[in-house]
């Protein structure tokens, strides 16, 4: 694929973004409202050191070319996108949020690319749901490496994030807390980095999950189950970071206003895959 950026306009961009706060602060106003300027002080920055972080249900990580900057860029698109598509499906239905969360990431800018998604059944005498988290990520990288020759570091960086999260004990309480549903679990994994042109890249992979599952592990990647119903929703998204300055002040604004800064935890990604 040799196109790289939205055919989206910045100008349409803005218009988009502002478009979807104004209509979110109409609807539902924040409470306990945040000052623009008080906003870098809710929201933790990433760190090269902190290379990975848990947002409520999703797994963020990052590879070694990724300038802080654009960490913190598409950190905050993603925290974004993510505030954007609950408001919108507050069934929570998987497929529909997941659409709506790569259209909030489409209005602010992004290239969203191969956004497929199936829901299928899964049957065996003994699954975990660690092998089936890890099988459908790495299908999801699989298929961005398939249409993007550049996106093949992306399953390393979710590999490592992945075994990184289960040595740290505060992320992965957060992350496990958010991501057990009543009937299974929700949960999505998005390995970051960035290209030689310095257009930031990502994927998504999106798993919905509803199991007959043994629960008496506290850890659900510990749980056994012999069928799964499963929604597997992968995209990759290229952004160029040139485009987020005219978004910035609103964006951030929004977030400070409306994201719980509860609902993150950062941790090492690199040097806990190889410890």
């Amino acid at each position: 694929m040799d196109v790289m950026e939205s055919t989206v306009s910045v100008e349409e961009s803005i218009a988009l973004v502002k478009a979807r706060i104004n209509k979110r602060q109409l609807l539902k106003p924040a409470v306990g409202r945040v000052k623009r300027q008080a906003v870098a002080a809710v929201m933790s920055n990433p760190t090269k050191e902190l290379d990975a972080v848990v947002l409520a249900d999703t797994l963020v990580g990052y590879g070694a070319n990724i300038s802080l900057e654009n960490m913190a860029i598409i950190e905050n698109l993603i925290k974004f996108a993510k505030l954007e598509a609950s408001f919108e499906v507050p069934s929570g239905n998987p497929k529909d949020w997941y659409l709506a969360f790569l259209k909030c990431m489409d209005d602010a800018g992004c290239l969203v690319a191969d956004s497929g998604y199936t829901s299928y059944q899964k049957s065996s005498h003994q699954l975990t749901m660690d092998n089936i988290v890890t099988d459908i990520v790495k299908a999801g990288v699989d298929a961005a490496k398939a249409a993007l020759p550049g996106a093949a570091f992306l399953g390393a960086i979710a590999d490592s994030a992945l075994g990184a999260l289960k040595k740290e004990p505060e992320a992965i309480k957060l992350f496990n807390s958010e991501v057990i549903k009543k009937k299974g679990v929700r949960l999505a994994v998005m390995p970051c980095d960035q290209l030689a042109n310095g257009i930031i890249l990502t994927s998504l992979t999106s798993i919905d999950c509803i199991d007959d599952s043994n629960k008496k592990e506290p850890l659900f990647f510990d749980w056994k189950t012999s069928n799964v119903d499963i929604f597997r929703g992968n995209a990759y998204m290229t952004f160029n970071p040139l485009r987020y300055a005219v978004l910035k002040d609103d964006l951030e604004e929004y977030l400070g206003q409306y994201y719980k800064a509860a609902l993150s935890k950062r941790f090492q990604r690199r040097k806990n895959a190889i410890s």
